[in-house]
C-alpha cells in the first residue's frame, strides 16, 4: 500500500537547495556594505538641515505671542421639557396576544457661559424612546 503523502514527504526531505552563486554573494556584499564617503557626506548634510530647522522652529515658538487662556465654560441653565407621550394603536405580536406602542418624546438643555468674553455654548438634545405595552385581553 502506497501513502502519496509519505511519497510527497520523503521526496521532500531528499531535496538540498544548491549554495548561492558568486554574482549572488558579491551583488549583497555591495548591497549591505556602502561606501563610507557617501555616508560621511549623507550624515553632514543632514546633521546642517537638523540643526538649520531647529533653530527656525525655536525662533518661531519663541517670537510668538503668549497665547489667551482656554474659555472657563460655567453652567448657567439646565432645563428639560415636558414629555409628549403617544399612544398608538394596538398591534398584535407574533404569539398572537396584543401590544400598545407608547412613544415618549423630550428635550434636554443645557447653557453654559465663558464670564470672562460672555461666550454661550448651547448643547441641544431632543430624545425620543418608543415601548410596547402588553394588553391582556380576557
Amino acid at each position: 500500500m502506497t501513502d502519496p503523502d509519505h511519497d510527497l514527504e520523503s521526496a521532500l526531505a531528499g531535496l538540498r537547495p544548491r549554495p548561492p552563486g558568486p554574482a549572488v554573494t558579491a551583488a549583497l556584499a555591495r548591497e549591505l556594505d556602502p561606501p563610507v564617503f557617501r555616508r560621511g557626506v549623507i550624515l553632514a548634510w543632514t546633521a546642517g538641515v537638523t540643526s538649520v530647522a531647529a533653530a527656525l522652529a525655536a525662533g518661531l515658538f519663541l517670537a510668538r505671542p503668549a497665547a489667551d487662556e482656554a474659555p472657563a465654560y460655567q453652567l448657567v441653565r439646565a432645563e428639560q421639557s415636558p414629555a409628549n407621550i403617544e399612544v398608538l394603536r394596538p398591534v398584535r405580536l407574533e404569539d398572537g396576544s396584543f401590544a400598545r406602542p407608547v412613544r415618549v418624546r423630550w428635550d434636554n438643555t443645557t447653557q453654559w457661559e465663558d464670564p470672562r468674553t460672555r461666550t454661550r455654548f448651547i448643547n441641544y438634545r431632543p430624545n425620543e424612546q418608543t415601548t410596547l405595552l402588553p394588553l391582556e385581553t380576557y
